[in-house]
């Protein structure tokens, strides 16, 4: 008990000091536990946002099989499908986790296939729309709609006709009234009523076609055909069995997006395969030909495993954006630490010549180090559990480290004060410059063995522990560097400061040059947050070419239409549209099988006029290399180009022979496999000259690839290109593409990272001038008697203070400027960008051009503020209680 009471007693004797360690220490424990959850929540949101981005069509798995299941079961809601439905809950239940808990209940829907309809009525006015309607029987209908007008249906025998229901937007559409019939083959359709979504289990009806929007098919004399479904009685469709040809099954299940998070996306993705590759069975209604169970299909595989891409590339560059903060705080923590040290050494050498042990002192020091300490970290990891929370037991590491600097630093600062001074009164300060010498030549060193290192294993390598220690070495010898630099400077300034008038002039460099290693923390604090602030430019430049060159690649030209099926006479009149320069299209898709020697492979065959191509990609970033030769109709064998991954998994090389579909073909050029025709990897390319040569089945055009002419908005010619096609055309540029990854969480995330590590940097900066201007104050305020006794004015003292740090953070900020290049050219190469670019290649190193320059000029603007700032209070604080407090040192 009197121990503690005797720890207790010395952290209060100094409690300004020692509440300025516990609330930093308590800081950046905060910051330190709640940087790994928020690294976790930024994967999460990434992740989520790539499964957000899928339709929802595409997004939860679904299945459609010919026929419908055996009747079985009543409910009131889902009528005699209550078996089917509980048989297909029992295949989801079956599902690992996470999938099961990311699943939600099956739905079930059958429709009878869509058939036109006519309207006999001799009064009627207007002519019917052209219209197909299917006929659908689904267990969810009354749970997810609400009545407008008229009534549900009921169940009737099909020979006195069939009641339907409408949603309105629908029956608006058809300019079908409530209560009128409409022929469908040789059944009557009764409307009774319709219907609005009413909220609940709103994506459900994205997977009965035609029930909220008309599907458009367009007939051969270029009718538009609006394609519906409306909605029986759910037991009705029993009594159409003689119609099971015609009826098929639709079963899908919703996926909870929000739920899935980064830790487990990966095994979801592979769980969701190995739930299409395993169909779920159910009874299915008459032959057993109908009962090859139900593949529930989706895209989110593909589309997690981007996402996870992503959020993996977060974790080392996040890594690598806290490597120097991290250094700085400990550093910085030291620096704090030791003010309350040099206030110790004396109480310690009365203590110690009262015959206390070394072991004695330095358990009360460390006490007191760890009261500080301990009680800084408890409280920052008490606030961080409250919010954000804790990632993980694991980040109790942080606080621990923390408040063990001042256990560790304490004790040893207190001690090689009283051991400097001793060497200084007998002369022993040669060894430890000695020392110092051996210990920066060491640095220097290391540094440069292990960029050599870095510089040699390629691009890849991740944030492992020889880049993180490269890193750190890289500040520690900016810092050497520039405190090596500095007497020298400081010296010239001196010898000038001799033939001028100002006292300060002189007095400022001498008093600069006595401990330059005072200055150590916030000359790091300087090349460290100059380092960062350049790396973060250069990161964000790379970026951002990189998503713009991706983008260029994937669009292919600067404006892309794409739709199932584009007639000559849609491309002519996309061809005519205003700021249009050039277009060529692209046909073909079909797969062929592609031999060289003994080995095969199945690929894409894609075909296009090279010339036309060739023009509209002339001042593309990703412009396909087709050479002439591609467009050559004479010789032996069809001229083709390949993907390299087709290339590589045949062995073949330009100049191979190849046999296409039995047809021998020349590769005549190869091109990278990320190619904007679509996500198929194992492509080749034919000219439109060759394809009868190549016997390619001619299925149209799919794709339109615009040039356009300058000042043109690329945006509205792709609207107006989709709009003259019509049907499912849609439009791409690069912008929107690029816009769409420069908006990801993810990499929002990371430069928020990046941004919040200058800042604590910054911060941290000035706290380190503060203090090494608090640990000159005494030696300074004795100069200021002095001086004021020989009738100098106060003011002076602004000077000197001035003199103190800012020659030293001057010197700094170009050798912070040369840490952050080299971290830019030795870094960024080892971390894996594509997944933020969305390429299939790793983006080159960009620094920005002129913006590191402004992240220099803006740090050494915090820099000049903190140094004005701490040099006004350092300039008011008093000659006696500076005075005071440095007699404590030294008696």
């Amino acid at each position: 008990m009197n121990r503690i009471r005797m720890l207790m007693r010395g952290a209060s004797t100094t409690p300004l000091l020692s509440l300025l360690l516990v609330v930093v220490i308590a800081a950046l424990s905060w910051a330190g536990i709640a940087a790994p959850g928020m690294l976790e929540a930024g994967r999460t949101a990434t992740v989520q946002r790539a499964v957000s981005s899928v339709p929802a069509l595409t997004r939860w798995p679904s299945a459609t099989v010919p026929g419908m299941p055996a009747f079985g079961g009543t409910d009131a809601d889902a009528g005699v499908w209550r078996s089917a439905l509980s048989a297909l809950d029992r295949s989801r239940q079956e599902q690992p986790e996470p999938l099961r808990g990311l699943l939600g209940a099956p739905r079930l829907s059958m429709m009878i296939d869509p058939v036109p309809t006519t309207d006999d009525d001799p009064d009627r006015v207007g002519p019917v729309p052209f219209n197909k309607v299917g006929l659908a029987s689904d267990p969810g209908f009354l749970s997810r709609s609400q009545l407008v007008e008229g009534r549900l249906p009921k169940r009737t025998d099909p020979a006195d006709g069939v009641e339907i229901a409408l949603t309105n937007r629908i029956a608006a559409q058809l300019d079908w009234k409530v209560g009128t019939e409409r022929q469908w083959e040789d059944l009557t359709l009764t409307l009774t009523g319709t219907v609005e979504p009413s909220g609940r289990d709103i994506g459900d009806w994205t997977f009965i076609n035609g029930s909220l929007t008309p599907l458009i098919e367009v007939d051969g004399g270029g009718n538009r055909i609006l394609v519906v479904a409306g909605f029986m009685h759910v037991d009705e469709i029993t009594a159409l069995t003689d119609r099971i040809s015609d009826i098929k099954t639709s079963a899908w299940m919703p996926f909870k997006g929000t739920a899935i998070d980064a830790t487990t996306a990966a095994k979801a993705a592979a769980q969701l395969r190995r739930l299409a590759a395993d169909p779920a069975r159910i009874p299915m209604h008459d032959s057993p030909f109908y009962n090859g169970g139900l593949q529930f299909r989706s895209s989110l595989p593909q589309s997690i495993d981007a996402g996870v891409a992503r959020a993996d590339a977060m974790t080392p560059v996040v890594t690598v954006a806290a490597v120097g903060p991290t250094v700085v705080a400990l550093v910085v923590l030291a620096l704090v630490s030791r003010l309350i040290a040099v206030r110790r050494v004396t109480a310690a050498g009365v203590l110690r010549a009262r015959g206390a042990s070394l072991g004695r002192l330095v358990a009360l020091l460390g006490g007191e180090g760890a009261v500080l300490g301990v009680l800084g970290a408890a409280l920052g990891a008490v606030v961080a559990a409250v919010r954000p929370g804790w990632a993980s037991g694991a980040v109790a590491v942080i606080p621990v480290t923390l408040a063990a600097v001042p256990i560790v630093v304490l004790p040893w600062s207190v001690l090689a004060e009283a051991e400097r001074r001793g060497r200084h009164d007998l002369g022993g300060a040669g060894k430890y410059r000695r020392l110092r010498l051996a210990a920066e030549m060491s640095i220097l060193v290391v540094t440069g063995v292990l960029t050599l290192l870095v510089m040699t294993r390629g691009g890849g390598g991740g944030a492992d522990p020889l880049l993180l220690a490269l890193l750190v070495l890289l500040g520690a010898s900016g810092t050497v560097l520039s405190l090596r630099l500095l007497p020298a400077l400081l010296g010239l300034a001196e010898a000038r400061g001799r033939s001028r008038v100002s006292l300060a002039a002189l007095l400022g460099p001498a008093r600069a040059r006595r401990d330059p290693v005072v200055r150590a923390a916030p000359v790091m604090a300087v090349v460290v947050g100059v380092g960062v602030a350049v790396f973060s430019v250069a990161f964000a430049a790379t970026v951002s070419g990189g998503i713009a060159r991706a983008a260029s690649i994937g669009v292919g030209a600067d404006v892309r239409v794409d739709a199932a099926y584009i007639a000559e006479s849609g491309a002519a009149r996309v061809a005519e549209l205003d700021g249009v320069a050039a277009m060529a299209g692209r046909g073909g898709g079909s797969t062929v099988e592609v031999s060289s020697g003994a080995r095969h492979q199945q690929a894409r065959v894609y075909t296009v006029d090279r010339e036309a191509f060739v023009k509209v990609q002339r001042d593309s970033d990703g412009a396909l290399p087709l050479p002439a030769a591609l467009s050559r109709t004479s010789g032996d064998a069809v001229p083709v180009v390949v993907s390299e991954k087709l290339a590589a998994l045949l062995g073949a090389a330009e100049g191979t022979r190849l046999e296409i579909g039995g047809v021998p073909a020349r590769i005549v050029g190869t091109a990278p496999s990320q190619a904007p025709f679509g996500t198929a990897e194992q492509w080749l390319i034919v000219d439109d000259a060759n394809t009868e040569a190549l016997d390619v089945q001619d299925t149209g055009l799919a794709q339109l690839f615009l040039s356009l002419r300058p000042g043109a908005d690329a945006d509205a010619v792709g609207a107006a290109a989709a709009a003259a096609l019509g049907g499912d055309a849609t439009s791409t540029t690069p912008a929107a593409v690029a816009d769409v990854h420069e908006q990801d969480p993810g990499y929002g995330f990371v430069q928020g990272a990046l941004l919040a590590a200058s800042a604590l940097v910054a911060a941290l900066l000035a706290l380190a001038v503060g203090a090494t201007l608090v640990l000159g104050a005494g030696s300074r305020a004795r100069m200021l008697a002095i001086l004021g006794t020989l009738g100098h004015r106060r003011r002076a003292a602004g000077g000197l203070v001035l003199w103190e740090v800012g020659p030293a953070l001057l010197v700094a900020l170009p050798f912070g400027a040369v840490v952050g290049i080299a971290m830019a050219w030795l870094v960024i190469p080892q971390l894996d960008l594509r997944g933020f670019v969305g390429g299939a290649d790793q983006p080159p190193v960009q620094l920005g051009g002129w913006w590191p320059v402004l992240a220099v000029i803006a740090f050494a603007g915090l820099s000049a503020l903190a140094v004005l700032v701490a040099t006004g209070l350092a300039s008011r604080l008093g000659a006696a209680d500076a005075i005071h407090g440095d007699d404590e040192r030294v008696l």
